[in-house]
């Protein structure tokens, strides 16, 4: 990058990205940036693309809220006239070399370059060299709401343990058993016990067409039920 392409441009013109890398910046990671740049000044320059006679930030976010912190009334930086489609694959190579991205953020990268820069997550996969299934996961995690992303990147609960509960269809009974997965750190196979178990009791309950209880024709069997005997340990019947 040659100094010709670095330009100052004051921050009352410029405006974060619309869809930051970071959906939370800790402000004492940016003062202490501040003070690396109030002591050695900045050491690259952020990137802006014009937008209706302002900028946006292409990537530099913290280095830019750093300056604002500093109270400082211009910023170094490339202006490079960029599609959105060019701006998201920017972003996404920038992000992604980063090694401290949560899934959350991680995961709305690949939304980015799905939605605004037009890849496909087979493209995607290909361009970052992972795994169709990978960006698949990651896809389908940034997409949930913010409670479940919160959960996953505090890791209270993993991918794994999500996509097993993502069976149950019921939005309020995955978001009970969810709830009770954050709050004990399930393993996966806990999960998919209670899946399961979800999934029996579902198959195991009759309707009529209009929501109403079982007709009194329908058979009910009853089987018999056991508990342990205090005396020989063996299965004991249970009689009505």
């Amino acid at each position: 990058m040659s100094e010709d392409q670095i330009q100052l441009i004051s921050l009352d013109l410029i405006d974060r990205p619309k869809r930051p890398a970071r959906e939370i910046i800790d402000p004492e990671k940016v003062r202490e940036l501040a003070e690396s740049i109030r002591e050695n000044g900045l050491q690259e320059a952020i990137k802006v693309r014009p937008q209706n006679g302002r900028f946006e930030v292409v990537y530099g976010d913290r280095r830019y809220l750093a300056h604002k912190f500093l109270g400082v009334k211009e910023i170094k930086a490339v202006v490079e006239d960029l599609t959105d489609q060019q701006t998201a694959v920017i972003r996404g190579i920038e992000n992604l070399q980063r090694v401290d991205l949560t899934p959350s953020e991680e995961g709305m990268t690949y939304l980015d370059l799905r939605e605004n820069g037009g890849m496909s997550p087979h493209a995607i996969a290909k361009r970052f060299g992972k795994s169709h299934s990978t960006i698949d996961r990651y896809l389908n995690l940034a997409q949930c709401s913010e409670e479940v992303r919160r959960a996953v990147d505090r890791k209270e609960v993993s991918l794994n343990v999500l996509e097993t509960l993502q069976e149950i269809e019921d939005l309020d009974q995955f978001d009970y058993f969810f709830k009770m997965a954050a709050s004990n750190g399930i393993s996966e196979k806990v999960a998919r016990l209670w899946v399961d178990d979800y999934l029996k009791s579902k198959m195991g309950t009759y309707y009529n067409q209009d929501g109403s209880a079982p007709s009194a024709n329908i058979e009910v069997v009853l089987k018999p039920a056991f508990m342990t005997c205090e005396v020989c340990h063996g299965p004991c019947e249970i009689k009505a």
